[in-house]
């Protein structure tokens, strides 16, 4: 089996042009059939000893342009009237770890949040954050692609997410 880690559009892409046999992505407003997996819960998260000073835009870390997280991030706090500024932006591994240096703040899954951080999102007023549905799209060819497919899908779903305090 090869792994491929992507942003969705590129994954979906190539599940429906054949190049692969499965894809899990996380759907915001994805329409087509697949098996969800389970829910992805985000959190706003920071290091412990994150300060916002008042009066001054939320210094926040987010993903690439193409990551729906990120729009969704910005989007309420507009509408929350709460002025930010992106102050560092990448991948998944690099925002964990500009949260555990106490960069930013970033709406980050819960999932993945690095064990030194914590949600600071009631503290400073931040939005609430809606779940998305972590999804498998799959076409498995033969007894052993589904085999592993299973093995997967219910690995996420005996997983639970680790609800940092905060």
């Amino acid at each position: 089996m090869e792994v491929q880690i992507d942003n969705a559009r590129p994954l979906l892409d190539g599940f429906e042009a054949g190049r692969l046999d499965a894809a899990i992505i996380r759907s915001d407003d994805d329409r087509r059939p697949g098996e969800i997996l389970g829910p992805e819960l985000f959190g706003w998260f920071a290091a412990a000893g994150f300060t916002h000073r008042a009066g001054e835009p939320l210094q926040l870390a987010a993903s690439l342009p193409c990551c729906a997280v990120r729009d969704v991030a910005a989007r309420l706090l507009d509408r929350a009237g709460i002025a930010w500024t992106e102050v560092f932006s990448g991948g998944t591994a690099a925002i964990a770890a500009a949260l555990s240096a106490g960069l930013a703040v970033a709406a980050f899954p819960r999932r993945l949040a690095p064990a030194d951080v914590v949600d600071v999102g009631p503290a400073l007023g931040l939005p609430a954050l809606p779940a998305l549905a972590i999804v498998l799209h799959a076409a498995p060819s033969d007894p052993k692609t589904r085999a592993t497919l299973r093995a997967i899908a219910a690995a996420f779903r005996g997983a639970s997410p680790r609800i940092p305090k905060g």
